[in-house]
């Protein structure tokens, strides 16, 4: 049978959680079909090697001033291609693939966040709301990474088309590198979290709750960049807290299997690949009690209020203490990452949306 011809865009391929599983996903969608990948930004984390499909084309795109010259750009693009369907990733791919998709061809794009979280400036937020609803038409195929994100985006539209839910997938290499340490309730605990230094990840919360445990047998690891490092540097150093800023790492799977837990207080997330990705390791796991980890790990992690450092504090003194039983928790994690967040799962469920037609 001859490969259907996609265009999937793409805001970037700086190194990110839905970049890093594109680029991982092109050998199996390569299989299946012709790729024209695009991205609308050059930046690019990643070795041209593994780009595979049969054509990598980027975009001058630099914000929203070049929205109308790259949507002609991208029409051009599709109109050579002649694609089958057109698939798009992240905002501004997903507006910019809106407005160049022609009619007759499948459009199907993705959300990754909720939409009405973020604590993005109510100017910034005004104008990225009118862009998303003026952009959007029913014909398009709406692809949402947890429920969560599928409700955000009915409340934002009210009246929408066709919406699936496909659940991010964690790469294999995590499910080759599964956890064995059995912690001893007294001795040092190795907590990690690989979050972003972002308000919205709780860098903050983290933080003062290593403060208030700095004279217990505690450590913690932060795996990530961001805005809030130069503030995060001054606050462990004034403290005296034993925590450790990695910054970015490109092979963390290899990484999570040292650390005793893994912790994310996030008051916002529209999937958390993050966790998924150390409950496939099979590392216990403490998190938000928000409705997307409620979805994402069911009642296999240990939840927490993000908005109460005792909480968290607490949870923690239970791990220390032996209350909380870290290995019956790493078994259960590692068998729902099994089950719930395997790529093969993700591709079959893929290729059934990629077949859908609209009534």
């Amino acid at each position: 049978m001859q490969k259907k011809r996609i265009v999937h865009v793409i805001d970037s391929l700086a190194r990110g959680g839905a970049e890093t599983l594109l680029v991982d996903l092109l050998p199996d969608l390569f299989k299946e079909y012709h790729i024209t990948l695009v991205a609308l930004s050059p930046a690019l984390e990643f070795e041209k090697e593994q780009l595979i499909c049969d054509e990598y084309i980027t975009l001058e795109f630099a914000g929203p001033k070049d929205l109308f010259s790259t949507v002609s750009r991208l029409k051009s693009i599709i109109n050579r291609v002649n694609p089958h369907l057109v698939r798009t990733q992240l905002f501004w791919s997903n507006i910019v693939g809106r407005l160049a998709c022609p009619k007759e061809i499948p459009l199907f794009f993705s959300v990754h966040a909720t939409m009405d979280e973020d604590p993005i400036a109510w100017y910034k937020k005004s104008f990225l709301n009118i862009t998303e609803k003026w952009s959007y038409r029913r014909r398009h195929h709406m692809i949402g990474v947890t429920n969560a994100v599928i409700n955000s985006f009915e409340k934002m539209h009210g009246s929408v088309g066709a919406t699936f839910l496909l659940n991010n997938y964690v790469r294999d290499v995590f499910f080759s590198h599964p956890y064995t340490e059995d912690y001893q309730p007294g001795t040092e605990l190795r907590v990690i979290a690989v979050s972003n230094l972002r308000v919205i990840k709780n860098i903050p919360y983290m933080l003062e709750v290593m403060k208030e445990l700095k004279n217990e047998p505690i450590s913690l690891t932060i795996v990530g960049e961001g805005s809030l490092r130069e503030m995060a540097e001054k606050y462990i150093l004034d403290n005296g807290l034993k925590v450790e800023l990695k910054g970015k790492m490109k092979n963390v799977d290899g990484v999570l299997p040292d650390y005793n837990l893994f912790i994310s207080p996030s008051t916002v997330e529209g999937f958390g690949i993050a966790v998924a990705e150390a409950m496939s390791v099979g590392l216990p796991v403490i998190v938000s009690d928000i409705p997307v980890y409620r979805e994402i790990c069911g009642d296999k992690a240990a939840f927490i209020d993000n908005t109460e450092t005792a909480s968290l504090v607490g949870a923690l003194r239970r791990v220390i203490s032996g209350q909380l039983p870290l290995s019956e928790m790493s078994k259960a994690s590692r068998l729902h990452a099994v089950a719930h967040f395997s790529k093969k799962g993700y591709m079959e469920k893929l290729k059934r949306i990629y077949e859908f037609k609209h009534p």
